[in-house]
């Protein structure tokens, strides 16, 4: 019994040993309720710290288990205590940075300063450092284990990956394009993306590598201009180099073994314009390559720091060249024309325009007589196979004004969507597989646009067509026969009547939408426009509604014609509850698919709308979704046609009538109305009321009275005029009157303050409506 005693004595001293001992010790349990938890780093100097030092704070959740704990170790960088190790041994408890006594209490959480630990490894450049943190308990219980966290100094940080977005090659050159990529240069800042970008490494290699092409003409476009030269945006056999500790430019060896490959820099040193994409748009021209011909390419871009994304010297995107032949096209777009409007486009029922051009042709010689009009014309002995093929695909484009650039119909154009071809028979298409003409569809269409299209066909090589450029004219639909409306309106209808309602929100002289305004401001901003033939206001609540539903069929006030979800729909091209003001703010940014059949725009989203309520005694009322994320509805719910909302402010609950109390043992309830069946304690009227509320007229800055809040006395009093101008913000609260009231001790909405409400998300919408 002794000697089975003496051996499990020894065997458990052997096995605390090997706790204290080993950083790895196989068989241990860790107790998790005798580790810190909940780790992170504040970036922030504590309090009587060297302002000018690099600060870092480390805060922790205090292990579940508090009896016996002791202190806390700490150990900077990885040389004593590894960066897997769970235990510590005794000589690496006494080799630790520094040790800090636990100091007892309540406190569920605590700080660390480790400034002064690691100013060192910062002096040396380091970009990051291991912290490790052990729990220290008096007793001999199992401990926990040694938790770590990271401490990031310098930008160590990639920024995005960036590829080609498009290109475009034809006999002897290309053009490519692609857009500068985010950055993070703070770890702890993960929201701030704008780091610069330092410049590109651009490997072009030829396939064939008896190819020279190191004296290509190269051609770089972008927000800083244009450059043919290699003066200002780019350098020709250069990269960008960079170790640990700095980064340079380095010319690249170019001699005759390496004669098929070109190397550029292009420079940058901006960081992402996350209002303005095209700002961000890179544009690279090479001529001077073999007819069909096969390379290769490869990009990488790098920040200031010296990161980069992407494969360094990597060419493995391959493109081609395209034969010496290019597509034809013809010079004009053909549409069914409207019955009221002879000379303008018709738009179906479903906002949609059906475009027809002369079908595109490849041909097989450059001989080939074809002339290129209104359609094609073709000689006589021109056929199919033997003098032309087939192209492989068209790109439909589209001129946006705002951008003053090409945008793409995604929809639209495509390979193998236009096998069937059309005849023109009097004033319409019909199907005739020995027809010359095609057809695409145009969808979200709105009644009175202006449409700029681009057409492209390319051929099977990649060579692109010349493109057919056109104008279509929409019509602006029966309404407009029946009202002319003034500038920025548009004819709408309800059940009972046809006006003139505002294509966008209202706008000021320069453009910019108007927001930020009382529901008065709004209502007198409409007021006083001057329309010939109209009285103008802002739109009536049941207008706007009858307006947005179109006649009861579309729930969010838009063209359906997609199959994303209205949740998507919604997000993607209303920006509903996308928390994006710069979308809304912008009408270059917005989306033209979010309209309506009768072409209003952005019913759901972008901004919410004042709107006049159902009688003159209604309260402010509010319209339509916007970008801001607001609790309670859900995006769909929030941009409903139908739904109405009052915005208010949060105010102290009261009343003036009489209090109830009744006793429940030990316990007096306070009821606002009288309960027969208990027996009545005490009875409170106005008169024992010891509560006070201060009462203001609300004005705007022209004195106009335009509503009625109020605020604690007690708090008026304390607060004084400092207090006041803060409630006010830009309006003026005078006080008006007192009143003796009973708190209730909960908060209300008080709707009442949508009188004196403004916010960046609010604008409106005026009617015009025919006297």
């Amino acid at each position: 019994m002794f000697r089975f005693f003496q051996i499990f004595f020894f065997a458990l001293l052997a096995s605390i040993w090997m706790v204290a001992c080993s950083d790895d010790a196989e068989g241990v349990e860790y107790k998790f309720d005798r580790e810190t938890s909940e780790m992170s780093v504040l970036r922030q100097c504590a309090d009587g710290a060297d302002s000018g030092a690099y600060c870092f704070q480390l805060r922790f959740r205090i292990p579940i288990e508090t009896e016996h704990l002791d202190s806390f170790y700490i150990w900077v960088d990885s040389t004593v205590v590894g960066d897997t190790a769970k235990a510590v041994s005794n000589s690496k408890l006494s080799k630790a940075t520094a040790v800090f006594p636990y100091k007892g209490g309540d406190a569920k959480f605590d700080t660390i300063d480790l400034t002064s630990y690691i100013q060192e490894y910062v002096e040396e450049g380091r970009d990051s450092l291991m912290v490790g943190l052990f729990c220290g308990y008096s007793d001999d219980k199992d401990p926990g284990s040694v938790q770590r966290v990271y401490l990031h100094f310098g930008d160590d940080i990639d920024p995005s990956l960036v590829n080609f977005s498009e290109d475009s090659t034809w006999t002897t050159g290309a053009q490519f394009e692609w857009y500068r990529p985010s950055d993070q240069t703070d770890y702890y800042k993960p929201n701030i993306l704008n780091g610069p970008i330092a410049g590109y490494n651009i490997i072009i290699r030829a396939e064939n590598a008896d190819e020279d092409i190191r004296d290509l003409k190269v051609t770089v476009i972008s927000s800083a201009g244009t450059d043919s030269t290699g003066d200002k945006l780019y350098k020709r056999h250069a990269r960008i180099n960079a170790n640990s500790d700095s980064m340079w430019v380095a010319s690249f060896e170019h001699g005759d073994n390496r004669k098929n490959e070109l190397r550029l820099l292009i420079y940058d040193g901006l960081g992402i314009d996350t209002a303005d994409n095209e700002q961000n748009r890179f544009r690279l021209i090479i001529e001077g390559l073999k007819a069909e011909s096969a390379y290769t390419r490869g990009l990488v871009a790098y920040d200031s720091a010296g990161n980069y994304s992407g494969v360094e010297g990597a060419a493995s995107d391959l493109f081609n060249t395209t034969d010496s032949i290019a597509p034809l096209m013809p010079t004009a777009v053909f549409t069914m024309k409207d019955t009221l409007y002879s000379e303008m486009t018709r738009l179906d029922s479903n906002n949609r325009v059906l475009i027809y051009w002369s079908r595109s042709v490849d041909p097989v010689d450059v001989k080939h007589g074809i002339k290129e009009d209104s359609v094609l014309i073709f000689p006589n002995n021109c056929y199919y196979l033997g003098c032309y093929d087939t192209v492989a695909s068209y790109v439909i484009d589209y001129y946006d004004a705002a951008k003053k650039d090409w945008k793409p119909y995604s929809y639209a154009g495509g390979a193998g969507r236009h096998s069937t071809l059309f005849a023109m028979e009097g004033d319409s298409m019909v199907v005739d597989p020995d027809g010359k003409f095609v057809t695409d569809t145009i969808r979200w269409v709105a009644p009175g646009d202006t449409l700029i299209i681009r057409i492209r066909s390319k051929d099977p090589s990649g060579y692109y067509s010349k493109a057919l450029v056109d104008t279509i004219v929409v019509s602006p639909g029966e309404l407009a026969s029946q009202v002319e409306c003034p500038a920025g309106f548009i004819a709408v209808k309800t059940d009972s009547s046809v006006f003139c309602m505002e294509k966008y929100e209202h706008q000021d002289e320069d453009g910019n939408f108007v927001t930020n305004v009382l529901h008065s401001e709004a209502k007198a901003a409409c007021e006083a426009i001057s329309a010939s033939g109209f009285t103008v206001s802002l739109c009536g609540e049941k207008d706007w509604q009858d307006v947005c539903l179109s006649g009861g069929t579309y729930s969010y006030g838009v063209v359906v014609d997609d199959s994303l979800s209205a949740e998507e729909y919604l997000y993607s091209y209303c920006n509903v509850r996308s928390g994006v003001s710069t979308m809304a703010e912008d009408l270059a940014l917005r989306n033209p698919r979010c309209v309506s059949p009768m072409g209003v725009h952005d019913f759901p989203g972008q901004l919410q709308e004042w709107v006049l309520g159902r009688s003159e005694d209604t309260l402010a009322v509010i319209r339509g979704g916007s970008y801001m994320i607001f609790g309670g509805l859900d995006r769909e719910a929030q941009a409903l046609c139908t739904t109405r909302s009052f915005p208010y402010f949060t105010r102290p609950a009261y009343t003036q009538d009489t209090i109830y109390l009744y006793r429940e043992g030990t316990r007096v309830d306070t009821v606002y109305s009288a309960d027969t069946s208990r027996t009545l304690y005490a009875m409170l009227t106005q008169k024992d009321f010891t509560d006070s509320l201060q009462f203001f007229d609300v004005q705007d800055s022209n004195g106009n009275s335009i509503g009625t809040d109020y605020a604690l006395y007690s708090e008026y009093k304390n607060g004084g005029d400092e207090w006041l101008d803060t409630l006010a913000g830009n309006l003026k609260y005078v006080p008006d009157h007192v009143e003796v009231v009973f708190l209730t001790g909960e908060k209300v909405a008080y709707r009442h303050a949508a009188a004196f409400y403004k916010s960046p998300a609010i604008g409106f919408r005026c009617c015009a409506y025919p006297e």
